[in-house]
């Protein structure tokens, strides 16, 4: 009797030399416990080698939003396209910061992986035999079809972090608006932040590259270790242990959706794993930078670029890279670290400390060092109008 279609198709899958894939991971350099070749730890001890005019100067020579302009005036909308959905409170809830008059965000993300693939994609377009999806843009050559759809994914699934991230801290306001939580509850902003990572997932599927699906999964895995590590810390509260536990924290809340994304974006383009490796250490970087800069400016009042309120870690009983450098010329902030600064008085004290040692210039320095190396990483990618705003954007 001749096997049916089913039974040839199992033989098939079973005789196949790749069947091994199903049950091994493609994609080991996400954890900064794995990432041997990609190593992207810095020293905490670096000095930065740039002086800050320098920086400045730097930061001045383009402006890397504009370079994206077209494609990120089309994402809120296009976001919005794939969020539909029958039921309108829980659209409502999901499309809630996609809608540009309330505060829209910053869009650093979407920004990182479009303008990734513009450098990755400079000098292809003639050869590639995907070239028609390829945009043509004043600067030259611009996305993919795909890479631009994995920028609308990328921020998808940040902002379902941020729906999920403001429930956690009780938190009341975002990007200068009311919180999703404040609006719907928490139950439907939990509802609502997974209904933006089912469809993220959905639309990472349709993508049809299963490297890049492995690699944007594991994000959403380290956003939850990122949260477990961060809400339930362990070891030492200060010291060198602390410090590292806190970068791994940032890589698994920041720095993974920023470098993977621009790690999926070279793929989604069929680049060299030269390239590949650039655009993840760029990404990376770039993303330890971001936050360590966020958690210094959470000691200045400057809610307006952060979108919180100030001191709000120290309020949550977090102990940031200001906080665990001061603690070096501060024995006594160790106490408070350990008990969350949950005493009256605490996070004023703490505050006090952080003010009076060299914390915040340590941390400054640090994000330089890393933002630094992420210039550093994409200077194997060719000269172009694209790897000066990725420069201009670190």
């Amino acid at each position: 009797m001749a096997p049916s279609m089913a039974e040839q198709m199992l033989r098939n899958v079973e005789n196949h030399d790749d069947d091994h894939l199903t049950n091994t991971p493609m994609v080991t350099l996400g954890d900064p416990a794995l990432a041997n070749s990609w190593e992207w730890m810095a020293d905490l001890e670096a000095k930065p080698q740039m002086k800050y005019q320098e920086l400045v100067e730097l930061a001045n020579s383009c402006d890397p939003f504009a370079l994206v302009e077209e494609d990120i005036r089309t994402l809120a909308g296009g976001i919005k396209t794939l969020l539909g959905s029958d039921h309108p409170v829980l659209e409502s809830c999901a499309k809630y910061f996609f809608d540009q008059e309330k505060g829209g965000g910053k869009t650093i993300r979407p920004t990182m992986v479009l303008a990734v693939s513009y450098a990755l994609n400079m000098g292809i377009a003639s050869s590639s035999s995907n070239s028609e999806e390829v945009t043509t843009t004043d600067v030259g050559v611009g996305a993919s079809n795909r890479q631009r759809r994995l920028a609308e994914i990328v921020e998808m699934i940040h902002t379902a972090s941020l729906f999920h991230d403001d429930v956690i801290d009780k938190a009341g306001t975002r990007r200068g608006v009311p919180s999703v939580n404040q609006i719907f509850g928490n139950k439907l902003a939990i509802l609502g932040g997974d209904y933006l990572l089912s469809r993220a997932s959905v639309n990472l599927a349709r993508l049809r590259n299963l490297e890049v699906t492995e690699i944007i999964a594991t994000v959403i895995e380290h956003l939850v270790k990122g949260e477990i590590l961060q809400m339930k810390p362990t070891g030492q509260p200060t010291g060198t242990g602390a410090f590292t536990r806190y970068m791994k924290k940032n890589f698994y809340k920041t720095a993974s959706l920023m470098g993977h994304g621009c790690l999926a974006a070279a793929v989604l383009g069929n680049h060299s794993e030269q390239e590949r490796r650039a655009a993840y250490l760029y990404g990376t970087y770039l993303g330890q930078a971001f936050q360590l800069v966020d958690d210094m400016l959470d000691f200045e009042d400057n809610s307006i670029l952060t979108g919180k309120a100030p001191l709000a870690d120290l309020h949550s009983g977090l102990a940031t890279a200001p906080t665990l450098f001061a603690a070096e010329e501060h024995p006594k902030l160790v106490d408070l670290i350990s008990r969350k600064f949950e005493l009256p008085g605490d996070v004023d004290e703490a505050l006090g400390f952080v003010k009076q040692s060299k914390g915040l210039q340590r941390s400054r320095d640090l994000a330089q060092v890393h933002a630094e190396k992420a210039i550093e990483a994409i200077q194997v990618l060719p000269d172009s109008p694209a790897r000066v705003a990725l420069v201009a954007l670190a």
